[in-house]
């Protein structure tokens, strides 16, 4: 087993954080939290604001992280297209622990 899927079978889910921030509305922003409560430490960012509040008009870029520490991070998305991993496997990996369906075929 490599040393990165070990290093992760050693962590507990519930130390890392988990940031939801497309297309929210309140409502689903309580489903969520109702779902991942307990689970996996959860925020959300509801609009550009998340990370634009100190007063400039927001710049209309994105930013994404693809590795942090040298260990994987993905970004999962219920968009197609929009879910962004650079490991297949570690992403095989956060669909069976947070029993995420596999992406539908196009």
């Amino acid at each position: 087993m490599s040393g990165i899927i070990q290093s992760l079978l050693d962590t507990d889910p519930r130390a890392k954080p988990i940031v939801f921030s497309d297309g929210l509305t309140f409502p689903r922003c309580i489903e969520l939290f109702r779902r991942f409560d307990g689970r996996i430490q959860v925020a959300f960012g509801v609009g550009t604001n998340l990370t634009n509040d100190v007063g400039p008009e927001a710049l209309q870029i994105v930013l994404k992280m693809i590795e942090c520490n040298g260990q994987p991070v993905a970004k999962i998305s219920d968009t197609p297209g929009k879910t962004m991993v650079e490991d297949e496997g570690y992403l095989a990996y956060l669909r069976q622990v947070f029993d995420l369906p596999a992406p539908a075929a196009p």
